[in-house]
């Protein structure tokens, strides 16, 4: 397989999960913000002694409960995207299986492996020089390879997420492979929670780093994709069909006038 027709395939894989997610978002508009989703949310609330004794049994609270599901289910798309491509682009970039690419620790499953054992010796000299390049002390020859955990958007409010990512470190470190974690969005990361898994033996890169590395790792531009003019007309388009559809919503409509 050439090097072009791998690289067709990959911008159509991920020109067809940005689709699939595009389709589940408009169709949790279409559930969530409907009449019958509205009055729903409003009986529970009713219904509910400490929600109407504190005076949350209204539109406005029903909007706000709405619109807060609805980031949180935007959010862990955009991670599903970024998590899952670049383990499919990652096997195809270095001529892996799925299963070499996808490895288990102990029931935790990393995002991507990248043993040296099964590398070829241009593989592994890209691998070491990339590495290289965006960390200190990042050669890999002398390892066994890199783990790398992705995260589009970092927000870990629960010990269980972090107590995850420490045994996973724990695990790469006993395997002896480089721990990176990838983080995409700039705006979304904890410093508290990066200085624990820091300590725990994680090399963060954030933000135009993350996306740097994977772009000279993977040699494909997930960006420039996304910069593509029909695949940015389609996504616009998308995005703004079911953004009007929230904002003519009638919970929406019910809120503003409650609030008039």
């Amino acid at each position: 397989m050439t090097e072009d027709t791998i690289t067709q395939r990959i911008e159509q894989r991920f020109i067809e999960e940005i689709r699939h997610h595009l389709s589940g978002w408009a169709e949790k508009v279409d559930e969530d913000f409907c009449q019958k989703s509205f009055e729903d949310e409003l009986s529970n609330l009713n219904g509910d002694s400490i929600y109407k004794d504190f005076c949350f049994d209204t539109a406005s609270y029903v909007a706000i409960r709405k619109l807060g599901r609805m980031s949180i289910s935007i959010g862990r798309r955009l991670g599903e995207i970024y998590d899952k491509i670049p383990r499919f682009v990652a096997a195809a970039r270095f001529d892996l299986t799925s299963e070499q690419v996808k490895e288990k620790f102990k029931n935790l499953e990393l995002d991507i492996c990248l043993r040296n054992v099964f590398l070829s010796e241009e593989h592994k000299k890209h691998l070491n020089e990339t590495c290289q390049k965006y960390i200190e002390n990042g050669e890999t020859k002398s390892k066994n390879g890199i783990g790398i955990e992705i995260r589009y958007n970092f927000n870990p409010n629960d010990s269980a997420r972090l107590r995850k990512d420490v045994d996973m470190v724990t695990y790469l470190l006993e395997a002896d492979l480089l721990p990176i974690y990838l983080i995409f969005s700039s705006i979304s990361p904890r410093d508290e929670a990066i200085k624990r898994l820091t300590n725990a033996g994680w090399i963060f890169l954030v933000g135009d780093q993350a996306i740097n590395f994977m772009h000279d790792l993977l040699s494909v531009d997930f960006q420039s994709i996304l910069q593509e003019e029909n695949v940015r007309n389609e996504i616009k388009t998308a995005i703004k069909d079911f953004m009007k559809k929230i904002y003519q919503s009638p919970i929406l409509k019910a809120a503003i006038e409650e609030n008039k």
